[in-house]
C-alpha cells in the first residue's frame, strides 16, 4: 500500500516538470529563435519492495526491478522550424534549415543560438542582441557605410567612399548529431551535452546546413494551441496522481482503525 504514495508522488513530480516546461514555452512565445521544450515520459522500474525505498532511490533511473515504479521525464528541444519574419534590417539573419549560430559567452565558452538579430557592438564586432560575439569574430571597420550578409554566410561591407564591397569574414553554422538533446543555457542560448554530441561546423547552404536569410528573423516555434492542450492533459495527470495519494491515505486510515 505504501508503494502507492511513492509512485503517485513520482507521477506528480513528472507532471509538474511538464507544466514547468509549458510555462517556459508560453513565456517565450514571441522570443525570436526560441526552441520549444518537450517532455518525454518513460517507465521508471521499481523493486519488489518499494515501500522501504526512499523517494530519491525511486527517482534514480539506475534502480531496476520486476515491476514499475512510476515514470521519469526527459526534457528535449523541438527542432520544428519557426516562421520567418521579414524585418528588413540587413544584419538580421534567419537560418532557413538546420544549424545554429556559434557565439562566445562572457567567459569565452561557446554557446549556440538561432536568434539572429545581429548588430555591431561598441568594440566593432558582430554580436547578438544579448551581447554575445559571433565565434567567427568578424570586425566591422568604423568607416563602413553598408554591411550585408549573403546566403552562404559571407559578410560584406562598403568602406569609405568606395563603392566596391569587401569581404569581412565568414559566418559558419554549427550542427549536432542530436540537436534535440542540447541544454538550455538561458535566453535563446544552448550548450552541447553528452547526448547531443559535439558541434560540427560548416558553411551555410552546404550539405547538412541551412542557408542564411538576411533581413529576416525566425520566430519562436511555440504553438499556443498545442501548449494549452498539453497543459490540460498535464493538469489532469497531476490531479489523478493526487487522487491516488488520497485513496491510499484513506485505505491506510481504514487499516489503522482495525487495530483500535
Amino acid at each position: 500500500m505504501l508503494d502507492s504514495f511513492y509512485i503517485a508522488a513520482i507521477g506528480m513530480h513528472a507532471h509538474q516538470t511538464q507544466i514547468d516546461a509549458i510555462s517556459q514555452n508560453v513565456a517565450n512565445l514571441n522570443t525570436a529563435g526560441f526552441r520549444r521544450e518537450t517532455v518525454a515520459f518513460s517507465t521508471l522500474s521499481g523493486t519488489e519492495g518499494i515501500a522501504p525505498a526512499t523517494y530519491a532511490a525511486l527517482t534514480d533511473p539506475s534502480v531496476t526491478g520486476t515491476r514499475g515504479g512510476g515514470v521519469t521525464t526527459q526534457i528535449g528541444l523541438s527542432m520544428a522550424a519557426g516562421s520567418l519574419s521579414n524585418t528588413g534590417a540587413p544584419l538580421d539573419v534567419a537560418i532557413d534549415g538546420s544549424g545554429f549560430l556559434e557565439v562566445l559567452r562572457g567567459d569565452g565558452s561557446p554557446a549556440y543560438t538561432r536568434a539572429g538579430k545581429l548588430s555591431v557592438n561598441p568594440d566593432g564586432m558582430l554580436a547578438t542582441r544579448t551581447g554575445e560575439v559571433l565565434a567567427a569574430k568578424i570586425a566591422v571597420p568604423q568607416d563602413a557605410t553598408a554591411v550585408s550578409i549573403d546566403p552562404s554566410g559571407r559578410v560584406w561591407a562598403t568602406l569609405g567612399p568606395s563603392t566596391t564591397p569587401v569581404e569581412l569574414g565568414q559566418i559558419e553554422l554549427a550542427n549536432f548529431t542530436s540537436p534535440e538533446s542540447l541544454s538550455a543555457a538561458g535566453g535563446t542560448l544552448y550548450v552541447p551535452t553528452a547526448d547531443s554530441g559535439e558541434a560540427k561546423l560548416g558553411a551555410p547552404g552546404s550539405s547538412g546546413f541551412g542557408a542564411l536569410r538576411a533581413g529576416y528573423l525566425e520566430t519562436s516555434n511555440v504553438d499556443m494551441t498545442t501548449e494549452l492542450t498539453t497543459l490540460l492533459l498535464a493538469q489532469r495527470g497531476f490531479e489523478l496522481n493526487s487522487r491516488v495519494v488520497q485513496a491510499a491515505d484513506q485505505m491506510l486510515a481504514t487499516v489503522n482503525a482495525l487495530y483500535r
